[in-house]
């Protein structure tokens, strides 16, 4: 094989990843089989620029890789002991070696990037198919299909892990795990967009990780020994939720002693239904408000200057009614700040994760509703327009934050709806779309026009819009006795790191069923609509700036 061959095989996915197997099966992480892997690539390069031609392709790589591993192990053993030798750094700086004249070649720094980037990913879908295998349980092919790779390779890459790791893996069936699993229940206020680092703790074994570092450091050893899973997998673990989505903020953080601890707040299903309670004790009194108000202004809710037609009170209040929850909420949040945690001051980050978390055997439905907002700009002759969309027990969301309104026809065929579109106006295609969005309750035909089905209205009215049901005028001595019963709650439950989470808490975990309660005690009382269909245009609201 003459040297570009070699060069341009070294470079291949299929040959770094039998070299990466090599390194793996000889190091205790892939953190560690990277940088032997990156060792053995640059002695390679250097090999191959000596070499006009090479009968034996393999052969020459394996001699390469076995001595560059025997310099690794070498290398590793004198760094675990303690040397102290005076000039040494003046000794090194001053010795120029093959290796650097190598890398002055710009093709070879090039090539690396390649290959590096290649590794990379090739320690990710190691580590990847090591915990579907064993720790998620999953079949080869499974694993196979949701990775896109042969089931050979899969094959390939579990035996290349260490023989103590299988070994420990095969034993833990006889084990007692000391941790049942668990699953959470995900909750988030903010931007979440590049922002939830919940995207990386979906696993059971995340879960379970993360759950047993919710109110007290440990450090990977004594999580390996609870959990009754090998260092390497744990390690990497915690790395993943350290780093979280953005590298900023993360599941789980560590802390100066080497020790990890949970950097969201994670409360237990039985803790997170005691606190709703606090809320719950004064639904009764937080209804029969709205009820009043309601009743009051029915008139000057119907004559709001709505850019959609509107004669349905109870459709209406659908937006209405979760504001008012929104409301309530923040008068309490207020109240905690200023008064019972004055001195601490509160956590501030585009997003912010909280999680509930119950056995996985706990059939326990979370009944919540949540509220997603989307925008765009100079769009459909508007300068602005806001759609925002309730999602919970009764609703099923149309999108979630991050959605673009730009590609979706559906909305851009709403948007275009308002003040009216003749249907004779529309292509075929856009007849077809017309027909779906009607179906999903964006838009209601009208004789020969298409109109909007939801709450359409003018951004400068917004404000007007929320006065409409202001419920906290109402209700400040509810909202005291809830800040006052809810702080003590806080104090005694939330972990002292987490301590300027305790807003959080109250919006995360202790409210998190607030606006559900409100809006089933409003149906009862026949104030709400009940929906037709899960997908519908309750709870969608419009805003433009013309």
């Amino acid at each position: 094989m003459k040297t570009n061959e070699m060069l341009e095989a070294i470079g291949k996915k299929e040959f770094l990843d039998k070299l990466y197997g090599f390194a793996y099966q000889r190091c205790s992480s892939s953190f560690e089989a990277e940088d032997l892997c990156s060792d053995i690539i640059i002695s390679l390069l250097a090999a191959v620029k000596k070499q006009d031609n090479v009968e034996n392709f393999y052969a020459f790589v394996w001699t390469v890789a076995r001595r560059v591993y025997a310099d690794f192990c070498e290398k590793r053993s004198k760094e675990a002991k303690t040397v102290s030798i005076e000039n040494a750094e003046l000794d090194f700086a001053s010795v120029r070696n093959e290796i650097d004249d190598l890398l002055d070649s710009d093709e070879t720094m090039r090539r690396l990037k390649l290959i590096y980037r290649e590794i990379a990913f090739l320690s990710k879908e190691y580590r990847e198919v090591m915990v579907m295998f064993y720790l998620d349980e999953m079949k080869i092919k499974d694993i196979s299909a949701k990775l896109g790779i042969t089931e050979n390779t899969v094959k390939q890459r579990l035996f290349s892990a260490r023989n103590t790791i299988r070994k420990e893996v095969s034993n833990m069936e006889n084990k007692n795990l000391s941790l049942k699993p668990v699953r959470f229940y995900y909750m988030g206020t903010g931007n979440p967009v590049g922002n939830q680092p919940s995207l990386v703790t979906q696993r059971t074994f995340s879960q379970s990780l993360v759950y047993l570092l919710k109110d007290k450091a440990k450090t990977a050893r004594e999580l390996s020994e609870e959990l009754c899973v090998p260092m390497l997998f744990i390690e990497e673990e915690l790395e993943i939720q350290c780093h979280g989505t953005n590298g900023e903020y993360g599941m789980v953080r560590r802390l100066e002693n080497g020790k990890y601890i949970a950097n969201v707040i994670v409360a237990d299903y039985s803790e997170a239904a005691e606190s709703q309670k606090i809320f719950g004790r004064h639904l009764p009194k937080v209804a029969e408000v709205v009820k009043e108000i309601i009743s009051k202004n029915k008139e000057k809710i119907l004559s709001f200057p709505y850019l959609s037609k509107q004669t349905d009170t109870g459709f209406i209040l659908w937006s209405l009614v979760n504001r008012s929850s929104w409301q309530l909420l923040t008068r309490v949040q207020q109240l905690l700040a200023k008064k019972y945690f004055a001195d601490i001051t509160p956590a501030s980050r585009p997003y912010t994760q909280a999680a509930i978390a119950s056995p996985a055997e706990n059939n326990s439905v979370i009944s919540s509703y949540g509220c997603d907002g989307i925008d765009a700009y100079e769009i459909c002759g508007y300068k602005r327009v806001f759609i925002s969309n309730m999602y919970g027990p009764r609703l099923e969301a149309h999108f979630h934050c991050g959605h673009n309104i730009g590609t979706d026809p559906l909305l851009l065929l709403l948007i275009r709806s308002i003040g009216g579109l003749k249907t004779d106006s529309l292509t075929e295609s856009e007849k077809e779309t017309a027909a779906k969005a009607i179906e999903c309750g964006y838009i209601r035909k009208n004789g020969d026009q298409l109109e909007p089905n939801v709450l359409v209205f003018e951004l400068r009215h917004d404000r007007a819009f929320n006065s409409l049901l202001q419920i906290c005028d109402k209700l400040d001595n509810v909202a005291e006795d809830i800040a006052c019963e809810l702080s003590e709650f806080i104090k005694s439950h939330l972990p002292k790191h987490l301590e300027n989470e305790f807003l959080t808490y109250s919006s995360l975990i202790a409210s998190a069923c607030l606006g559900s309660d409100i809006i089933e005690e409003c149906i009862k009382a026949n104030i709400l609509s009940e929906p037709e269909s899960l997908l519908c245009g309750e709870g969608v609201i419009v805003v433009v700036e013309k």
